[in-house]
């Protein structure tokens, strides 16, 4: 088979599961990038560190969730999305009677990138 397709089946990704009310799924994933599909059960508190360290965008379809980081709060709605570039920790809850659901978008480094960032560490420490 030298078509070039490449099919990443859903029961494939070990990032998939479900836990304390939150549903956690991969729907896309390749090098640099992985797009998750997340509900979450009203009541239901998600850590950021779930994701691992990376850049995240989240984009809300449903429901009303809230994001905070340190001191700040940040009330989201359908249509409303969020950015966090930086790797600080942050929190998502669903504190309202009904399901939240949204998109994240997961930066992850590429793996020339990484490579490139261990031959610079190597060459410091030489």
């Amino acid at each position: 088979m030298g078509s070039g397709l490449q099919i990443i089946r859903r029961e494939q990704s070990a990032r998939s599961r479900q836990h304390r009310g939150i549903f956690s799924q991969v729907i896309y994933e390749r090098d640099g990038l992985e797009i998750l599909h997340t509900e979450m059960e009203s009541g239901s508190v998600f850590d950021s560190q779930e994701f691992g360290d990376f850049s995240a965008a989240h984009y809300v379809i449903e429901g009303t969730p809230v994001f905070r980081q340190l001191h700040e709060r940040a009330d989201l709605m359908p249509g409303d999305s969020i950015v966090f570039l930086d790797q600080n920790a942050y929190t998502i809850s669903n504190g309202a009677p009904d399901r939240s659901v949204f998109l994240s978008v997961l930066f992850k480094p590429c793996a020339a990138q990484l490579e490139s960032n261990q031959l610079a560490t190597k060459e410091t420490l030489a």
